[in-house]
């Protein structure tokens, strides 16, 4: 590991000491590198676990999602603000309104809902990225 010019060594005293520590417990060297590489010292020490924890329990694709819409800092949400994987905001819009029952399978064949305008309007509340839907309120 190389110091950077805008970390402190006790920044990077305490990536080694989680570093030596992962590496006794089975984690690539390499990918840990490469993360330090990308966020920093400070940054791997404070959420390389709970960045291994959402891989974990989710696949690559929706973790970059995630942190394309939130902050590295915030990857402990990631199962919070997880609401799924559709084909664009509209189609989340109809699922989430379907969901909670306001819209009824016996509605008249000629009733249209603009369902564009009411993901415009749940945006406030939800964030899309690459088909993945993010509650912004965990």
């Amino acid at each position: 590991m190389t110091l950077s010019a805008t970390t402190s060594f006790t920044d990077q005293e305490h990536a080694q000491e989680l570093f030596d520590s992962l590496i006794e417990d089975g984690h690539d060297s390499d990918e840990m590198k490469e993360f330090m590489e990308e966020h920093g010292h400070k940054d791997f020490y404070l959420y390389y676990e709970d960045y291994c924890q959402a891989l974990a329990e989710f696949d690559q694709q929706t973790v970059d999602s995630f942190l394309e819409v939130f902050d590295l800092m915030d990857i402990e949400h990631l199962g919070d603000a997880y609401m799924g994987h559709h084909g664009s905001g509209a189609e989340f819009a109809e699922s989430f309104v379907s969901d909670c029952g306001y819209v009824h399978t016996d509605m008249p064949y000629w009733i249209a809902i603009d369902w564009e305008e009411t993901w415009d309007n749940l945006s406030y509340d939800y964030s899309e990225s690459n088909g993945f839907i993010w509650n912004n309120n965990w």
